[in-house]
């Protein structure tokens, strides 16, 4: 049937697309012959055109003789039907054309059919298809560039014909449904077809099988259909017209009858089998069906009647008999093996303290140990035949499946953690191990779960888990206070020493700017021993208040020096921008307008300032910066206090 059918199909396969060459190429020819004929005549008539002396030289003409020129356009329009339009351009823009009026500011060298003609001058340009913007009509522009009397070419003559019945031609078919035709012109392009979305695109797929010869056949695929073709050229347009079908149209005919007749060559075939099964099954088939039969019932533990089939008395009847023998020996011993093997593993099962559960690939249980009662409070007895999932809580269901496909398709064995639940709906936490058994091909038929209870250890791991954290948080809280003044929430003096260590030697490495602002309280003594010490600590508590609203930069550092006295660290920052948050500071204290009895400043508490920049001094350590910073504030006190200094460079 296989050698018949790829002969048939051979035959028929080549029959047909010999018919279907020979009918896109008769179509083709007459679609070619045609545009030669369409197009000879715009050709001639477009020559002629060229010689008429007013034509060329109508740049010079008056408006009278320029008329002339349009009623010679509609005689030719008249005496050709074809014809939609005949109109001139020159290259001083005048526009001659009857019946249409150009849009303001239109200029006629700049459309693509006076481009075309000059491109290939003297010669004409035949094939420049567009859409008539009124009447949206496809039409094709033949032009040719005129030649002035006096040498030189200064304009062009076009004419526009329908295509419309090129394209009625080229939608027609012969004797397939999706045989049709196009054109495509010189470079590729696609300028007849009737699918009008086609027009002016390139399709690759085409245009490159028929790149040299000028007609012939090709076969090609566009949007996964498979098309035969046929092309020649237009010697007057120097077009390329395609004709195409598809091939599934082709081969449509040729599938059925093929298979037809391969059906047919079935039926005969099945009917020849049916007489020989019948001829042949009492003295072949027969014994060997009874002898699966027998060994069958004898797998499955029953013992047949052996009076049931009587053997025939011929070489197949007696080779029957034996194996049927042969094989219920061998299947008695295997069986008391397996019956043997199957206690010992039951017992290695139920001696077990985890449960072992035997699942088949879908989930559901077939066996389990007795350790699954005591773990999961279900009596003995139930288990088997429920899923897996029975067992897990809903929230636990997802992970399960994807492990259970994780150990199937990579052979991961766990372990595994979920929470499962008991009969009672209690909830208990549980490590889940897996294996496969497999057959003797290596495939997966069985699901081994072992099964172990781990509530009690995630208990000891979560105390300890949070005994560590709590050991964590009084670390960090006793680091904190070691880095923190109790009194302000600031920084103290140690974490201010360990960061203008990091700050001053990222000065020295990069040469980047730093600064060091160093204030204290006016007459803070004097504060204290009016208000007492409980108004001083409150006093400077708002104070550092305000330098922490002020201070905004990341970067900047601010910490209480000791006693009144605080410091900002300022990196990547000049004097001159260390003198303008000073400024706010000093600023921000006065507005808090705290009432100073004793000031010998002000009648309210008022702060001075030092300032030193590491730019404007030659360093060596981070402690001269410090002491020049605190002289700087020596100097503020010394010029009378709430106010800010900075320290010269070079001093």
């Amino acid at each position: 049937m296989a050698i018949f059918g790829f002969l048939l199909s051979a035959i028929l396969y080549y029959s047909a697309i010999s018919k279907a060459r020979a009918v896109i190429s008769r179509t083709n020819r007459g679609v070619v012959l045609f545009i030669d004929g369409y197009f000879s005549e715009i050709s001639n008539t477009i020559t002629m055109l060229d010689e008429i002396k007013e034509i060329k030289d109508a740049m010079a003409l008056d408006e009278e003789n320029r008329q002339h020129i349009l009623a010679s356009y509609r005689s030719f329009s008249k005496a050709n039907k074809n014809i939609t339009y005949i109109y001139s351009g020159y290259e001083n823009g005048l526009m001659l054309i009857n019946d249409y009026t150009p849009p303001e500011g239109f200029d006629p060298t700049t459309r693509p059919w006076y481009r075309a003609a000059m491109a290939i001058k003297p010669e004409t340009s035949i094939g420049l298809p567009y859409q008539e913007i009124k009447s949206k009509e496809w039409l094709v522009s033949t032009s040719r560039v005129l030649k002035q009397s006096g040498g030189g070419y200064g304009g062009v003559v076009a004419i526009d014909c329908s295509i419309d019945q090129v394209v009625h031609l080229l939608a027609q078919h012969d004797e397939y449904k999706t045989e049709f035709s196009f054109v495509v012109d010189r470079s590729g392009k696609i300028i007849i077809h009737p699918d009008q979305s086609l027009l002016g695109k390139s399709l690759p797929e085409i245009t490159k099988a028929f790149q040299q010869d000028s007609q012939g056949d090709f076969t090609y695929r566009l949007d996964n259909v498979e098309d035969v073709a046929h092309y020649s050229r237009s010697t007057v347009t120097g077009w390329t017209v395609v004709t195409v079908v598809e091939k599934r149209e082709i081969l449509r005919p040729i599938i059925t009858q093929v298979l037809f007749l391969i059906g047919l060559t079935g039926i005969i075939a099945v009917f020849l089998g049916l007489v020989q099964s019948i001829l042949l099954s009492r003295r072949l088939s027969r014994p060997l069906v009874e002898l699966g039969k027998k060994i069958k019932a004898t797998i499955a533990g029953n013992e047949p009647d052996i009076e049931e089939y009587v053997y025939p008395n011929n070489e197949i009847g007696s080779m029957a008999w034996e194996i049927g023998q042969l094989a219920k020996k061998e299947l008695n011993a295997k069986a008391r093996e397996l019956q043997e093997s199957e206690e010992t593993y039951k017992t290695i099962l139920m001696a077990s303290p985890d449960d072992i559960t035997i699942a088949d690939l879908s989930g559901r249980i077939i066996m389990v140990s007795e350790a699954a009662h005591r773990i999961f409070d279900y009596p003995p007895g139930e288990g088997p035949g429920m899923s897996v999932m029975d067992f897990i809580v809903p929230e636990d269901h997802e992970r399960a499946q994807a492990n259970i496909m994780k150990m199937l398709h990579e052979n991961y064995p766990g372990p595994n953690e979920y929470r499962a639940l008991r009969k009672d709906g209690s909830r208990l936490d549980i490590e889940v191990n897996n294996s496969l058994i497999r057959d003797r091909q290596g495939n997966p038929v069985r699901m081994v779960l072992i099964v172990r209870d781990i509530t009690s250890r995630k208990k000891a791991e979560q105390q300890i888990q949070e005994l560590v954290h709590q050991l964590e948080i009084e670390r960090d809280l006793a680091q904190s206070n070691s880095l923190t003044d109790s009194l302000t929430g600031l920084s103290n003096r140690r974490f201010f020493d360990n960061a203008f260590r990091t700050e001053f030697a990222r000065h020295k490495r990069s040469g980047s700017q730093l600064s060091l602002i160093m204030l204290d309280v006016d007459h803070f003594k004097k504060y204290n021993d009016h208000y007492g010490h409980l108004e001083g600590d409150a006093c400077l508590r708002q104070i550092a208040h305000t330098l922490q609203t002020v201070v905004e930069r990341a970067p900047d550092i601010l910490a209480r020096y000791g006693g009144e006295e605080f410091v900002l660290i300022l990196p990547d920052t000049d004097s001159q921008g260390a003198a303008a948050l000073a400024r706010r500071i000093g600023e921000s204290v006065r507005r808090l307008a705290l009432p100073h009895a004793k000031s010998d400043t002000a009648e309210f508490v008022t702060i001075s300032l030092g300032i030193a920049s590491a730019a404007d001094h030659v360093l060596t350590d981070g402690a001269q910066l410090v002491a020049l910073a605190d002289r700087a504030l020596y100097h503020a006190k010394m010029n009378g206090r709430n106010r800010f200094e900075i320290l010269p460079a070079s001093i």
